[in-house]
Order: C-alpha cells, then structure tokens, then sequence
C-alpha cells in the first residue's frame, strides 16, 4: 500500500514541505504532476502507481504550489517555474538522500523533469515526459488550455465551470469526466492557500520571447541521459507540433498515442505504464 508522507526542508532560510507517497521497491522512479488547477500526484498518476510499483519504488509528489505541500514554489529564487520546479525536486530528493532516479513528467512536471536533467544531470537517470511545457512553436501563442490555466485563479476566482471548461482540453474522450472526478478536483483547487497564491500565473508583458522556452534551451542538446517523449495526438493543451521542437535531444524516442489528449498516462494507462515500463527496465 502507498505511504502518504511529508518531508520538509529550506531553500536560502525559507521553509517548504513537500507531501508524496511512496509505494514498491526497486529503483527509485519520482512522479512529476501537470501544472493544472487541482492537479496532484496522486491524482494524476492514478492509473500507474500500482502498475509501476511492481518494477520501482515510485514516489508521487504533490509539488510546492499544489495539493498538500506548501505553497510557495516562488521561494525556489528564479522567475521560471519550471527551474523553480527542478530546485525543489533536488532539494527533494537531497532531504531524502535519493542520490539518483528515473523521472517520468507530465505537462508542467515534464519541464520539470527536463529542467532537472539539465541543472542536475547527475541525479537523473532516465527520463520520460508526456506533452511537457515549454515547447515553441513557430507563430503559435498560449492554447486555450494554457490560458484556463493560466487565468484560472484570476477575475472571480476558482469555480466548477472554469474548472470544468479547462478539464475538456485535457482529453480526447470527454465523457470520463465524471461529475465526482470534477468535484474531487475542484476541491483541491481551491485551497485558500493556492488561491492567494497560485504557482503558475500569466505574466505581465504577453508570452515570453523564444530564448526563455524550454525547447529553446542549448543544454537540450547535450543531454546524454535516455529519454522518452509521448504525446497524444489530439493534445489540445500542448500541441503535438511542440514534439518537434525537442527533436535536438540526442538519445530521445518520440510516441504519438493515438486517440489521446494531454492525460496521456492516465487516458491511456495500459499502454502507457507498459511501454514505461519496457524503456525504463530495457538494457
């Protein structure tokens, strides 16, 4: 059975906590979430904990900003949430003394996961990520996923049917959103916490200019570390095109999952948890 656990820690003197599960034995695999509204580790990764806990020990983290952990992803000092994202995954990973582990991220923890490759090369040994954040596409702006997001606690404030509206960019089949999986997630939303101060806001002056996008980023190219991409082709969130913008990373596979939105690992779990599985465990 999963651990529900806290750990807790400081960066530069101020404080954080970070709430995870963990669950199996083997080696370590940490579970990054997306960066949506009411978006958590258990709750995102749903349909894979047990599965890859047959072949990992599997660590789920609700990341500062989010579930339970504090709310303060900011204090992590850069003004890029997903380095902020990687500083916190280290220090994580430090407080527990986990030297090294497989990463698998989706959306904003996909970001995440490359960031933490990049900065902290040593600790990662492979990694995969599902639609991650940070892509460019050539004279493409934010997705109207990515402005829900982005919007979701501004103006009124957190509400079912901006969470609802944001939720039907997530998938393809619209229909497993269920009103008890919009219910669960809204109330994780809406923490007063979160509220007065959400992780992942729109930044004044528009979207930012090219060299600040993930995919833009020279260290992309001289990851030594094996790495898997899957997307789903009916992304509506991060487009599918953004698969080509991370085309430079050297020992990297591409899958498109067909019939998939941005869930890729919970809409498709089968698939997903057992071509995970085969690449994390492959000689």
């Amino acid at each position: 059975m999963a651990e529900s656990k806290f750990v807790e820690g400081s960066f530069e003197g101020a404080p954080w906590s970070i709430h995870y599960t963990v669950e199996g034995s083997g080696p370590g695999l940490i579970l990054l979430h997306g960066g949506g509204p009411g978006a958590t580790g258990g709750s995102n990764y749903s349909r894979n904990i047990k599965p890859l806990a047959q072949s990992f020990t599997v660590y789920a983290l609700d990341m500062p900003g989010w579930g339970k952990s504090s709310k303060n992803l900011q204090i992590f000092g850069t003004p890029n949430p997903f380095m902020n994202g990687a500083r916190a995954l280290k220090a994580f990973m430090d407080t527990l003394d986990i030297e090294k582990a497989h990463l698998i991220g989706n959306s904003y923890g996909g970001a995440v996961a490359y960031y933490m490759a990049m900065q902290f090369p040593d600790a990662v040994d492979r990694l995969v990520a599902m639609g991650p954040g940070g892509a460019y596409i050539d004279g493409q702006g934010p997705t109207e996923g990515i402005m829900q997001l982005l919007t979701y606690y501004a103006g009124e404030g957190p509400s079912r049917e901006k969470l609802s509206a944001f939720l039907q960019n997530l998938v393809f089949d619209t229909s497993v959103l269920t009103p008890a999986l919009i219910e669960q997630r809204f109330e994780v939303s809406n923490d007063p916490e979160i509220t007065a101060n959400p992780p992942l806001t729109l930044s004044a002056g528009g979207p930012p200019p090219r060299q600040f996008y993930l995919s833009e980023d020279p260290r992309l190219k001289a990851l030594t570390h094996r790495c898997l991409l899957i997307w789903g082709q009916q992304d509506k969130v991060n487009l599918p095109a953004g698969a080509l913008s991370f085309a430079g990373v050297p020992n990297q596979d591409v899958v498109l999952f067909a019939n998939c939105g941005h869930w890729a690992q919970w809409e498709q779990a089968d698939k997903f948890n057992h071509l995970v599985t085969w690449f994390l465990k492959q000689a």
